[in-house]
């Protein structure tokens, strides 16, 4: 039976591998994003793209990458 041990974990972890991932609802992505940056004055404008409703995924993409830019994002996550 040992010889088929290595077989069977290589099955398993390719069917791990290929099942299909759990996506986030738009909003939801939001607002995890939403959660990353800062509470500060100057990162307000951030936080405001990210409010309900958001329309498109670009929009999130681009607030997160423009808040990191801006050193926004809070340091402990």
């Amino acid at each position: 039976m040992r010889p088929y041990t290595p077989i069977c974990f290589l099955i398993a972890m390719m069917l791990v591998a290929c099942s299909d991932k759990p996506s986030l609802s738009l909003q939801d992505k939001a607002k995890y994003t939403a959660e990353l940056i800062a509470e500060r004055s100057e990162c307000k404008t951030y936080l405001q793209k990210l409010s309900p409703p958001v329309a498109d995924e670009k929009i999130i993409d681009q607030t997160y990458r423009a808040a990191k830019s801006a050193h926004c994002l809070k340091p402990d996550v």
